[in-house]
């Protein structure tokens, strides 16, 4: 990317246009983009819907096959200023996922660089900040990239360590095995077990404290570095892009980055449960019965539901050792999700209408798109009536409402705090490449939180 204030670099240029331009007008078309005298125009009816403009932008810019100039000019000019933020921070992040690409290949592709035309003076400060989103983003799109063999729980821990080492009011520690051991978090040392020393398993927590206030938000990100499915192995399809499955954990400590390199004016703590699902002799079994951190016992009835017991001891953590008051779990955690919503939206869960409304209202100012989904006892009584020896399995005895009842299970642990789970298991991919989602939203949430 390369930013001119008004020079064109390019014969092509993407502009924005008014819904009542008659030149669009002339074309008949609202929200749908159509080139006229190498000009591309993006019609903007009312530059409202922030998720769909940034929708559609990905779009627009993902089928370039050339470098163009973008008029990013045009595009505020027509914004409500409450949104000129998320203008910009749309299109450096997009240009970013499209151009700045983790690779091992050896022979490097061409990148395409587009030109941003924007008034660098007039709107430093959107530039500045949306540079700092831009390389919070690349840091987790990096971390989700990475092959296992390259991103061990090792090489995890050592790449984040090094990424907040320096900034300020950011504590950074890490609860290896050893530790877990000492406070009986059962469930993550059970996912953990087979495990080589290099993926053992671990907590690693990032606080974040910024302000007087004694509301603490936790971000417990699910951190599976590799999910065999266990002794429940999943199939080669299935296997295919399991590296990615620690994208819970990359985002929520990449929107803390984000957080302390900005700033803001919160105390937000990052809780990332760290380990891999694999196989061997020690690994644990369908039907053992697992103690958690909680205290609460699980019987396992699939290996292959790892996560949600990963999250559970982290939860419990937040909540007993860090004094968290509200908990949000950000993870890969169901197929289900996928049938439900596909690429398009992150399914929410929130414990209340208040809480909704807040991360509504962030993902509306970071531009991604989500949908709410139902917590409902007849879920949770799925899960804790599928056992006669524990308090609750990790499934329920159907395939029905499968993200639903993960929900819940995950649910159980936050034991009435305040608590929200993001299910980005479809939302986490853009044409099948892996995507920094949320990293605005969790900004955005902890920086406006009532």
């Amino acid at each position: 990317m390369s930013i001119l204030n008004n020079n064109k670099k390019y014969e092509i240029t993407l502009s924005a246009i008014a819904v009542n331009d008659k030149l669009n007008k002339d074309h008949k078309a609202c929200g749908i983009s159509f080139t006229n005298n190498k000009e591309i125009y993006l019609p903007l009816c009312g530059c409202g819907n922030m998720p769909v403009l940034h929708r559609r932008l990905l779009e627009l810019l993902s089928n370039q096959k050339e470098a163009i100039n973008v008029n990013i000019n045009s595009f505020l000019k027509l914004a409500n200023p409450d949104h000129q933020q998320t203008i910009v921070n749309s299109f450096f992040t997009i240009d970013d996922f499209l151009t700045n690409k983790y690779s091992l290949k050896t022979t490097k592709s061409k990148r395409i660089e587009h030109n941003f035309i924007i008034d660098a003076i007039k709107y430093a400060n959107l530039i500045k900040i949306a540079k700092v989103i831009t390389e919070a983003e690349n840091l987790s799109k990096t971390l989700m990239v990475m092959p296992s063999n390259y991103l061990t729980v090792d090489e995890f821990e050592r790449i984040v360590k090094n990424k907040f080492q320096g900034l300020k009011n950011i504590k950074f520690s890490v609860l290896h095995k050893s530790e877990l051991t000492k406070k009986k978090m059962g469930l993550i040392l059970a996912v953990g077990k087979a495990s080589p020393k290099v993926n053992e398993p671990r907590i690693i927590v990032v606080e974040y404290n910024n302000t007087p206030s004694k509301k603490k938000i936790a971000l417990v990100g699910k951190g599976i570095i590799f999910d065999t499915g266990g002794l429940h192995l999943k199939p080669g399809e299935s296997m295919t892009g399991m590296h990615g499955d620690m994208s819970g954990a990359a985002l929520t400590l990449a929107s803390i980055y984000a957080m302390a390199k900005l700033n803001i004016n919160a105390n937000v703590v990052g809780v990332a449960a760290l380990a891999t699902n694999e196989i061997s002799a020690d690994a644990y079994r369908v039907n053992d019965v697992i103690t958690s951190y909680s205290g609460k016992t699980v019987e396992i009835l699939n290996t292959d539901a790892e996560g949600r017991l990963a999250l559970a001891d982290g939860i419990a953590y937040a909540k007993r050792d860090l004094k968290a008051n509200t908990i949000m779990t950000v993870a890969t955690l169901t197929g289900a999700i996928c049938i439900a919503l596909g690429e398009t939206y992150t399914g929410i869960w929130t414990s209340n209408d208040a809480l909704w409304s807040s991360v509504s209202e962030a993902s509306i100012l970071a531009g991604e798109s989500l949908w709410r989904m139902p917590f409902h006892y007849e879920y949770q009584n799925a899960i804790v009536n599928n056992t006669k020896i524990a308090d609750l399995a990790n499934i329920t005895s159907t395939r029905f409402a499968g993200s639903n009842t993960a929900a819940e299970f995950l649910h159980v642990f936050a034991d009435g705090t305040n608590f929200i789970h993001a299910d980005i298991a479809g939302s986490n991919e853009y044409h099948k490449e892996f995507i920094p989602i949320l990293v605005k939203t969790m900004l955005y949430l902890t920086k406006n939180f009532k």
